[in-house]
């Protein structure tokens, strides 16, 4: 008996799925990283966000039109199979599966074992570490696979939590550096002309844009949910844009909060 995926998503989990995915850990620890490159100007680090987002916005619109027009059971490979072959599908299916897939997930749980450990006081690269890491990636693999629907109210429910600090600081803040002046002194922090550590600003700019480029990794990835979600051919590129316009305008928002 053929075994066939379900249509068990709908638009929202999809949108959350783009949002969640991409707006993780990486803008905490790489924001730090694009204001040194920048001199701590907030107009140069806006740039840095903008041009990685329009990058973002790009691929999304593209992927966007793909999958408008196929759906089979695998996102990105069936898309490198209806515009290049079966040949390089098959690379691309093998890239996924061996390479961006593992490391992706790993890195993630590697992460978050590691903010795990420093809640409860634990050193990192440990045993303990380890074996949290083991845990977050046998639960994650657990719930998906058992329960579908739970993971995708999971999906929707974290994403939620995530945004609510974010958007928090980028009011907070906004309104506190208005009132105090910081906000207006940030945009004037060492401009075009001032050079770091031998590099003029117009090349830290594009460090930080390297820098930068791992908080927007991954969206790529709610592709794969295509044939389990509901109307996909309309719902996965509306899920697609929307998701990257609410993760740029959320980093946007972030950084002139900060």
């Amino acid at each position: 008996m053929e075994a066939k995926l379900t249509k068990k998503y709908g638009l929202l989990t999809a949108i959350c799925m783009v949002v969640g995915i991409v707006i993780g850990s990486g803008v905490f620890f790489k924001a730090g990283k694009v204001l040194k490159n920048v001199g701590g100007n907030i107009g140069s680090s806006l740039i840095v966000v903008g041009v990685v987002g329009a990058i973002m916005l790009i691929c999304s619109l593209v992927f966007a039109t793909l999958s408008s027009k196929f759906e089979k059971v695998n996102g990105v490979v069936d898309y490198a199979e209806a515009t290049c072959g079966k040949r390089y599908a098959y690379y691309v299916g093998w890239f996924m599966t061996t390479m961006y897939y593992p490391i992706i997930t790993s890195t993630l749980a590697w992460v978050s074992a590691q903010y795990v450990c420093a809640l409860f006081n634990y050193e990192a690269s440990t045993a303990v570490h380890l074996a949290v890491a083991a845990l977050i990636l046998i639960g994650s693999y657990a719930v998906n696979a058992l329960s579908p629907k739970i993971a995708g109210y999971f999906q929707v429910s974290t994403t939620i939590i995530k945004l609510i600090p974010l958007v928090l600081v980028a009011i907070v803040g906004t309104i506190a550096g208005l009132i105090n002046g910081m906000t207006v002194d940030a945009f004037k922090a060492n401009l075009t002309n001032v050079e770091i550590g031998g590099a003029a600003i117009q090349d830290n700019i594009f460090v930080g844009v390297s820098a930068f480029a791992f908080a927007y990794e991954g969206w790529i990835i709610a592709t794969a949910i295509n044939s389990e979600l509901k109307n996909s051919k309309r719902n996965l590129p509306i899920a697609l844009i929307v998701g990257s316009i609410i993760v740029v305008g959320v980093y946007v928002l972030y950084f002139i909060g900060m």
